[in-house]
């Protein structure tokens, strides 16, 4: 979402050269929020300062809701809300539960139950980097695929975190949705779960 260590291009400035290559350049184009890298799905980008700063504003009073799709080890129950404080060590990349770190709240629903996995529906309410990821780790249902955050085997059953960017409504009502992609439907249909409802 944002320019790291690797140098490599980010989205705003993928998207202004395939903008500038159909003949259509864009002066300003940034993301309001952040995604993992290895997160599917939608991000918001605004094409004005003044759009960036009041989608900014709307996401600061959770006027925006963000929902995610996410498999997770185990079953951790028909609904839920994490409020797991957060901490990031910068130089590791790595996020902690920490009591004296910031508000992070996350609710889900869960969809699907997968035996031994489940398919949730996730919300969220504050947008600190990695929350998605350390909250259900931490609660003990990791994300399958997580590199970082799962252990042995869930964190090698899947390529990444298995974490989709499902929906986008702003506060007009105006809702944007995406499809989860090709992946995530092979791994779900793998855990034996229903792909024909998403």
């Amino acid at each position: 979402s944002q320019k790291d260590k690797s140098g490599d291009d980010d989205l705003a400035a993928l998207l202004k050269k395939a903008y500038t290559q159909a003949g259509t350049p864009l002066p300003f184009l940034a993301p309001v929020h952040r995604l993992d890298r290895n997160t599917s799905g939608l991000i918001l980008l605004a094409k004005t300062s003044e759009m960036a700063g009041q989608l900014t504003e709307w996401l600061k009073d959770k006027d925006i809701q963000r929902s995610y799709l996410a498999l997770v080890k185990g079953d951790p129950g028909e609904q839920g809300r994490y409020e797991f404080p957060l901490r990031k060590n910068e130089k590791s990349n790595e996020v902690f539960v920490d009591p004296k770190g910031d508000e992070a709240i996350t609710e889900f629903r869960r969809l699907q139950k997968l035996g031994n996995s489940a398919l949730v529906s996730v919300r969220l309410l504050t947008g600190r980097s990695h929350q998605i990821r350390v909250h259900f780790a931490h609660a003990g249902h990791a994300l399958i695929g997580d590199k970082k955050y799962a252990k042995k085997p869930w964190s090698e059953i899947f390529h990444r975190p298995a974490l989709h960017s499902a929906e986008i409504t702003l506060p007009d009502g105006k809702k944007f949705s995406a499809a989860p992609p090709v992946d995530f439907l092979e791994l779900l249909k793998k855990l034996g779960g229903n792909v024909s409802n998403l």
